[in-house]
């Protein structure tokens, strides 16, 4: 005989079993909910199951489901399995893992008794998922960034807390805009029956979009209001000013008015009231409302510097040396005020700046639980209050010592030479400084990837569980992860561990895309106008690999491209790159002919090849790299104006050129797209053909230097009081580069270099345009028909190249303005000459005139160009405008000079970051 037993969850039999309680007394809540279920399903399974509590489970099924599948369930939600022997504690927990997982409003199991145990059947009704999600009425937000702001996602579980959060995440957006009259209202389709989804319309009404229209300042006395008003980021509407409410920034505002008397010296400053309201613009026709902001500060006293002391607390001092870290010369010379600035106005931010440092200085060694409390002593500027301090017991023992401990000597000579000031207060600071434990890490917590991987994110850290903490590599670990480009925002946040001395690190990302389709156009002195087509995912499936394509089209490139990359082989710091090619290039070639001629020296150049490539770090910042490149390449469709050489090549067909690339560098840039400090330095070798076979064959050398600072932001030394204005930062790049060429021999075989060369015509280096010396061209007439000449037209084996550029911002982001200078060479090996004539001195000085020797690395044999221009940072198409002058050194002047008959500006252009 078979025997069936039911247990049914549905909201109508949990009331049953609280019933006996009175509902006047105890909400229906979800607290109740989940502890009479329980109850009810204890007794329920003892009152009508007991035959089957003990039996091997046998078969275990599910139906009711349709997007949740059965291996999930089974595998991810239920801990119950075939062969286990069921249990109260089993089952009970199973039904709870059902609902808390949050798929199902509804959920039974029922039994069947078999002969060697007992069959279960879980029936569930799913929760809809939502299918699509769209907006009406947006016109001030887009559709984007809504749905990257609401928590309610396609493909989510619907429910009402999620819907009432997306709501609330809308009109938070629109109070950031300063709509705070938006409405949302949401229209729910209905489920669909056989896949369970819904679809969700946000229905938005954005309101009046109200101004301000007026900012009073009540009781701003001994400050200027316009300084005031400068400080705050909410303006009047106005010309320039949209005058925009934003609730957040009011409250920043509020902060700022603060730390804007604070700086002041205006220690004691209090906003005694900050509000603002809706009035009407003309309240005869209240037609339009307009906000009136309005606060009221309480000045108070203004304070005057009068030096720091520092002294150490023992009880938290090294219980083995009993010395404290560093010494007290070794802390100030830190700080920024000094013994010069006593008498000058106590800037709190900057006294607030000081005592950061000492902190940081100590979290840099792991001390991050190092306290520093500031101990102020306050003299009035008066002959008492002087005379008092010098009877003092601090004063006394430092006078012994022959100090001033409170600076008693300046005080004097500013009463007397300052009588306004007399009665103004001066403050005197001791810093006592609690060494405390050393912080180690316990845990490092990930938050906020959904899509990257944990370990994406903490490979690039270089802090670890267990370790000291130390606040210099936390910086550089938050800057290593911001460069992956996988995130919008990156934060750090220490929080105390489970026990004294060890702390959390938290790491919070907000992930933004990272798939890419592209449609550009480039540009290049040697390739001309192209436009271009990529497609590309940056953090395939959230592991961090990169798979992209590339088409690209113009009058003198074409080329396909595929790459791969994963950027950590095996979970190790070794990188691997697999990339296909193929490019055709019409090539620029130097003419036979230097006159004007209306036909351009030019052939074609196909080639097609493949890279392997790995990548390894080390230590911090610094990292190696090894690639193998085989690649075929043919000369064909050359003019009429192109030298012997290029002929030769046609003649030839197809080459071969096996490279071996090795190089190694370092870089602590804070961002790679966006530079504002920081070094990169590389230096690599490309060993080309010999062993490796081919008809190319040499060695070529590049060390690269690039160096950024930031040189000020626009608050200029903090004289405009702005905050805002730190983000627009003022940067120099400095740049200098050389590429050195060695011929070698090939090992298979023998080839003529007079007939086919060991370093082809495209193998050249080549000085002029965009890419590498801005006002000056490839092929320039200028170089003129010397040797020297003929090697800067038709390609030499060595070249210098440096630059310099201050960049300044009009958007951080995205325009820039641009001043620079260029500076650059050209240089052949002396055996690469077959100068002959009737005098040694000739082939000489013919030799010398674009070898590289000592005699040419001097500054009047370089080229130069200065100029101006601005950088427009569009995604897809990057654009590079400058006008650029000649220059040449004047040995006599010994500084530099207008090219002769060329003292006007060169118009440049360039489409992308310069190839420098």
């Amino acid at each position: 005989m078979n025997y069936r037993f039911r247990l049914r969850v549905k909201v109508t039999l949990l009331r049953r079993h609280i019933s006996s309680v009175s509902r006047s007394f105890i909400p229906f809540t979800a607290i109740v909910t989940a502890v009479a279920f329980a109850v009810a399903t204890h007794n329920y399974i003892h009152a009508q199951a007991e035959r089957y509590i003990g039996k091997k489970i046998r078969k275990i099924e599910f139906k009711g489901n349709i997007n949740v599948s059965r291996d999930t369930i089974y595998n991810d939600i239920i801990q119950m399995k075939e062969g286990q022997t069921l249990t109260v504690p089993l089952l009970n927990g199973d039904i709870k893992a059902l609902f808390g997982e949050g798929s199902f409003a509804y959920a039974r199991v029922e039994g069947e008794d078999l002969n060697d145990g007992v069959a279960l059947t879980f029936y569930v009704q799913e929760r809809p998922r939502v299918k699509d999600i769209s907006f009406l009425g947006l016109d001030e937000l887009s559709a984007t960034d809504v749905q990257q702001a609401i928590p309610l996602k396609e493909d989510d579980i619907f429910t009402d807390r999620k819907v009432s959060d997306s709501i609330q995440r809308i009109l938070a957006k629109y109070r950031e805009k300063g709509l705070f009259n938006a409405s949302v209202r949401v229209r729910k389709s209905d489920v669909d029956d056989k896949k369970n989804t819904i679809n969700i319309t946000f229905v938005v009404d954005e309101g009046e979009n109200i101004k301000i229209a007026k900012i009073n300042l009540l009781g701003v006395t001994k400050a200027d209001p316009e300084d005031v008003l400068s400080v705050l980021e909410l303006e009047e509407d106005g010309f320039i000013a949209d005058g925009t409410f934003k609730s957040d920034t009011f409250e920043k505002d509020k902060n700022s008015i603060l730390d804007f008397y604070k700086n002041q010296g205006f220690l004691d400053v209090e906003l005694e009231d900050a509000r603002y309201d809706y009035r009407w613009k003309n309240p005869k026709t209240q037609e339009e409302r307009v906000i009136v902001i309005t606060y009221k500060v309480k000045e108070g006293d203004q304070y005057f510097y009068n030096g720091y002391d520092i002294a150490w607390d023992e009880r938290f001092l090294n219980p083995t040396t009993k010395k404290q870290l560093f010494s007290r010369d070794k802390v100030e010379e830190f700080f920024e005020y000094t013994t010069s600035d006593v008498g000058s106005v106590l800037d709190n931010g900057k006294f607030n700046r000081d005592r950061g440092i000492v902190n940081y200085l100590y979290s840099q060694e792991g001390y991050i639980y190092a306290r520093v409390q500031p101990e102020r002593t306050v003299i009035p500027l008066t002959k008492e209050a002087i005379e008092e301090k010098r009877n003092s017991v601090q004063q006394k023992e430092s006078e012994q010592k022959g100090g001033d401990y409170y600076n008693l000597k300046r005080l004097s000579r500013i009463l007397e030479s300052s009588p306004e000031l007399k009665g103004k207060k001066f403050v005197h600071t001791k810093f006592v400084i609690a060494e405390g434990d050393k912080g180690f890490i316990e845990n490092i917590i990930i938050k906020g990837n959904k899509k990257t991987l944990d370990k994406v994110i903490r490979r690039e850290l270089i802090i670890h569980e267990g370790e000291l903490f130390n606040s210099e590599l936390v910086q550089r670990s938050r800057e290593r992860v911001h460069n992956l480009q996988f995130f919008k925002e990156v934060n750090v946040d220490a929080r105390p561990g489970s026990s004294e001395g060890k702390m959390n690190l938290v790491i919070d990302v907000e992930e933004q895309p990272t798939g890419t389709i592209s449609l550009g156009g480039g540009y290049g002195t040697n390739t001309g106008f192209s436009i271009f087509t990529e497609v590309a995912e940056n953090n395939l499936n959230g592991t961090g690999q990169r798979i992209s394509g590339r088409v690209e089209f113009g009058p003198l490139r074409t080329a396909l491209e595929a790459s791969w990359t994963e950027p950590w082989l095996f979970d190790t710091p070794w990188s691997l790159t697999l990339t296909g090619f193929y490019v055709r290039r019409r090539v620029l070639s130097g003419s036979i002919s230097i006159a004007p001629n209306d036909e351009s020296a030019t052939y074609n150049l196909d080639t097609v090849g493949t890279t392997i490539g790995i990548g390894h770090r080390l230590f911090i910042n610094w990292g190696h790299y090894h690639r193998y490149s085989p690649q075929l390449s043919v000369a064909n469709s050359a003019s009429s104006m192109v030298d012997d050489n290029v002929f030769l090549l046609v003649q030839r067909g197809w080459q071969v050129k096996n490279t071996i690339t090795n190089g190694i560098f370092y870089d602590n840039r804070d961002n790679i797209f966006n530079t504002t400090r920081g070094t990169r330095f590389e230096f690599s070798h490309d060993f080309v053909g010999n062993i490796l076979g081919g008809q190319d064959h040499f060695m070529r050398y590049y060390p690269q230097f690039d160096f950024f600072w930031w040189m000020m932001d626009y608050t200029f030394f903090n004289l405009i009081r702005k905050n805002v204005l730190r983000r627009w930062r003022v940067v120099n790049e400095v740049r200098a580069s050389a590429t050195f060429t060695q011929p070698i021999k090939p090992f298979w075989g023998s080839q003529d270099n007079a007939e086919n060369p060991y370093v082809e015509i495209q193998d050249r280096l080549y000085l002029g345009g965009y890419e590498s010396l801005r006002g000056w061209t490839l092929f320039d007439p200028l170089y003129g028909d010397t040797p020297a000449g003929s090697t800067w037209r038709n390609g030499g084996s060595h070249r210098i190249l440096f630059g310099s550029e201050i960049r300044v911002p009009v958007e951080p982001s995205l325009f820039w303005l641009v001043l620079f200078f260029d500076a650059g060479a050209l240089y052949q090996n002396q055996a690469e000459y077959s100068f002959s004539s009737t005098t040694p001195a000739a082939t000489i000085n013919a030799y010398n005139s674009a070898a590289l020797t000592q005699q040419n690395f001097s500054l009047n044999y370089f080229r130069y160009s200065w100029g101006f221009g601005f950088r427009l940072q569009i995604p897809i198409l990057p654009l590079r405008i400058y006008l650029a002058k000649r220059l040449l050194w004047d040995q006599d002047l010994g500084w530099f000079k207008d090219y002769p008959n060329q003292s006007g500006f060169e118009f440049v252009f360039g489409i992308g970051d310069r190839r420098f």
